[in-house]
């Protein structure tokens, strides 16, 4: 094969050969980034992960740091959208919380510290972020009768009183939707009052606290609302319910619900947070990219040489990026077709899915190579 190659192909060959044994022998696996849940309940201190798909716990947190801040019971919990941290209203038995009123705390997931922010001073449930990183909080129906619509401190945890929804039965909770638009779900607490949902009403002059009622079915409101939490992806809100089952519906702005299972823990609040996970397998791969960081450069020739010839160098992931030239194999002629396309002009491109065309299934699947992991 090498006695038809262009003199300038063996040049750039014979130039690879003191690269090898400077190149790395390892690279970074892909990373994907995915949707997960943190639940919270009033009963115990433990921040649930779970997986949204099986909606089985996956990792569990105890908030409590035993002899500085003792916690009986989380009501809320959302996720900062700058810094990533965790903003809970937490009952606390350490330091005692009065009433009992929640505290704000603030944790730091990436080096594990719990802090408190402040006293809430009210009856707070449930809160949510917006945009800007303000904190929006409902409490429960206060001696007023009515349930208010704050904003909460970042730095004191102290309320700033927005507007009163009518009063509720109990267990409101809240959720920012799209444009930061406020929903309410409150209910379902004392016999024979159902829950009910509330959208932002729409009439000149409104507020933030005037809202038209969402018709949801009686399977909806024949229960509890524990949580309420937008998902963006999907425009609907997931449904948490106080039943026996513990079941989690989503529900749109039209009140049509889908019911996704059941959990296996109390819940009284939730919040969404993505979580960095290995890429899943599959079959879309860029022909050249020998080294998987979706690029096709010299870079890749190195790597397929190492794999073919050099001991205890990384193998190729996704065999079918290797087959350069498409001819059902991989060997060096694909490093030296790969050389071509790069180097020596007029030399045939390589074949899709290539860099140009992007991420892609191969059109000549009848070979036998297969692609395990790849940049896709």
């Amino acid at each position: 094969m090498q006695r038809n190659c262009p003199r300038r192909i063996l040049g750039v060959l014979s130039l690879l050969a003191l690269w090898m044994t400077l190149a790395p022998t390892c690279t970074e696996a892909q990373i994907c980034f995915e949707t997960r849940w943190l639940t919270v309940s009033d009963q115990d201190d433990v921040v649930r992960r779970v997986n949204p798909l099986t909606l089985e716990v996956e990792e569990e947190f105890a908030m409590s740091i035993p002899g500085a801040i003792e916690i009986d019971g989380i009501r809320g919990i959302a996720v900062h959208p700058t810094s990533g941290n965790w903003y809970m209203l937490t009952l606390t038995s350490l330091p005692p919380s009065p009433a009992p009123f929640p505290w704000l705390m603030e944790y730091n997931p990436i080096d594990d510290t719990l802090a408190i922010v402040g006293f809430t001073v009210l009856d707070f449930n449930d809160l949510d972020f917006n945009s800007a990183g303000e904190i929006r909080a409902i409490t429960n129906q206060l001696s007023t009768g009515s349930s208010n619509l704050c904003e909460l401190s970042t730095i004191t945890g102290g309320p700033t009183d927005l507007c009163q929804y009518p009063g509720s039965n109990g267990g409101d909770s809240l959720s920012l939707g799209s444009g930061g638009a406020i929903f309410r779900a409150s209910g379902g607490y004392v016999t024979g009052e159902p829950a009910s949902f509330e959208e932002p009403s729409s009439a000149p002059g409104s507020n933030s606290c005037d809202t038209t009622n969402i018709n949801i079915s009686a399977q909806l409101s024949s229960e509890p609302i524990r949580s309420l939490s937008y998902l963006a992806d999907q425009d609907t809100f997931l449904w948490a319910q106080g039943d026996t089952a513990r079941s989690a519906y989503t529900v749109n702005v039209n009140g049509d619900e889908t019911f996704l299972g059941t959990f296996d823990h109390d819940i009284n609040g939730l919040a969404l947070i993505e979580v960095a996970v290995p890429c899943p397998v599959g079959d879309e791969f860029i022909r050249g990219d020998c080294n998987s960081d979706t690029g096709v450069n010299v870079a890749d020739a190195v790597f397929l040489l190492g794999s073919l010839f050099v001991p205890g160098e990384p193998p190729l992931s996704c065999r079918d990026a290797g087959d350069i030239n498409d001819d059902g194999g991989v060997n060096v002629a694909d490093a030296i077709f790969l050389l071509g396309s790069l180097f020596v002009p007029n030399s045939p491109g390589i074949p899709e899915p290539n860099l140009q065309s992007g991420c892609g299934a191969d059109p000549t699947a009848a070979d036998s190579l297969e692609c395990d992991l790849s940049g896709c």
